[in-house]
């Protein structure tokens, strides 16, 4: 058992950082003296895009104004913990509890919640700095004050898991995923469990519903190749220590230009080949939020809404694809390929009359634009204009000889005419 705690403690040790939950902005306490000011949603976007310098400034100067402002507070220590000023966090986490005890008529249950997500920072940053003691008392006030919130109860199980309380730990998970049954990071630490008390067909389960919900965390295939490795199941636990190592290239890559986003914020080429990493990878949530950050940080540059724009046309999401091609033109009104593409979306969702007209312009842009010629003959036909769609085949095929599609296009429609000019 001793030289299985060793293990399990070097491995917490190495997974500490990765696993690690922070505080999601929806979990902010609202209980300002005054409305969320366009001020504090500028600081929440500084955060968003890790421009944490600015976003400290933005909280610092909200708190001058307004020294018992909750959500700066909260906001304000969420940021030096994720720059790893972890003390300053504590401090500032701390005067949350004063602040909250001075504001008046503020409900109970707003309190309880205020408290409760405030101790659950506070035992978050005391288990990465190994105080797990400490961290147990805050994560029991946080279960204690917001027993409904699912993150208090993870945090308690995630200390009993590195204190080796596995009795423990397993009973706070279940709290959690009674209350949240998507937690993939809970079924990685059952996993784990699992595999202290050298259970490796309930690993194997765990491990297979971690990756299921979360796809991109490493660790979680080498273990399940591990659990695979006890069961005697070689070449399972070949395949997944393959998907292991890409798994670990995909992170390493992502992180090494993460930190150098990190120097380099308004780098517009490292964000671009972030997104395209993430989209390689199928990671499409990451994509987008890559994309979204850098229209955030450059609302001017076209390649971002034109990337978002066709990232959701390849998803199939056309109603969120078009205002990305719309915010193109706005932009820059010559981009053809934005025409062509909302005649396309247009065209789809029955639009016809504004299919059309992107593409008109397109093609007056590019005479010889086939694409286009070849999306308006297909409006003509789905609004069964038989005879403007040969019109427009038939002028393709002048300009564009060797288009084979647009002659076998037209002499359907050329047999389809006859065939309904012959019909009784």
């Amino acid at each position: 058992m001793d030289a299985g705690r060793k293990r399990h403690q070097m491995f917490a040790k190495r997974v500490c950082g990765v696993l690690m939950l922070t505080v999601l902005l929806s979990l902010i306490p609202s209980v300002s003296r005054t409305e969320t000011t366009s001020a504090f949603q500028e600081g929440v976007e500084y955060v968003k895009l890790r421009l944490y310098p600015q976003a400290v400034d933005t909280f610092k100067a909200i708190l001058a104004q307004q020294p018992t402002n909750v959500d700066a507070l909260f906001q304000l220590a969420n940021v030096y913990k994720l720059q790893d000023e972890l003390e300053l966090a504590i401090e500032t986490f701390n005067q949350i509890f004063t602040a909250a005890a001075e504001i008046k008529n503020v409900p109970p249950s707003t309190a309880e919640r205020i408290y409760g997500l405030t101790h659950l920072a506070l035992a978050e940053i005391y288990c990465k700095q190994s105080q797990l003691d400490i961290a147990e008392q805050h994560a029991k006030e946080a279960v204690e004050r917001s027993p409904a919130e699912a993150d208090t109860h993870y945090r308690l199980g995630y200390i009993y898991t590195h204190q080796a309380k596995f009795d423990a730990a397993l009973a706070a998970f279940k709290r959690t995923l009674a209350r949240n049954p998507d937690f993939p990071e809970v079924y990685e630490w059952l996993g784990l469990i699992a595999l202290m008390r050298n259970e490796p067909q309930q690993a194997v389960a765990h491990y297979q519903t971690a990756i299921e919900k979360k796809p991109y965390v490493q660790s979680a295939y080498y273990n399940l190749a591990k659990a695979y490795r006890l069961l005697g199941d070689m070449p399972a636990a070949t395949e997944q220590l393959k998907h292991f190592h890409q798994m670990k290239a995909y992170y390493d890559r992502t992180y090494a230009i993460e930190s150098a986003l990190a120097e380099e914020p308004l780098n517009t080429t490292l964000r671009l080949e972030l997104a395209e990493i993430h989209l390689a990878h199928k990671h499409i949530a990451a994509a987008v939020a890559t994309y979204q950050a850098l229209i955030r940080l450059h609302p001017n540059l076209t390649v971002g809404y034109d990337k978002l724009g066709r990232l959701y046309m390849n998803l199939n999401m056309s109603e969120r694809a078009i205002p990305f091609f719309q915010k193109v033109l706005e932009l820059n009104p010559n981009a053809v390929e934005a025409h062509v593409r909302l005649g396309w979306l247009y065209t789809k969702s029955k639009a016809f009359d504004k299919a059309e007209s992107h593409l008109q312009t397109a093609i007056k842009q590019m005479p010889h634009l086939s694409l286009a010629y070849h999306g308006l003959a297909e409006i003509y036909t789905q609004q069964g204009h038989i005879q403007k769609a040969i019109d427009v085949y038939q002028h393709l095929t002048k300009i564009e000889p060797n288009d084979d599609e647009a002659r076998k296009a037209l002499h359907n429609l050329e047999r389809l005419k006859r065939s309904s000019q012959t019909t009784p």
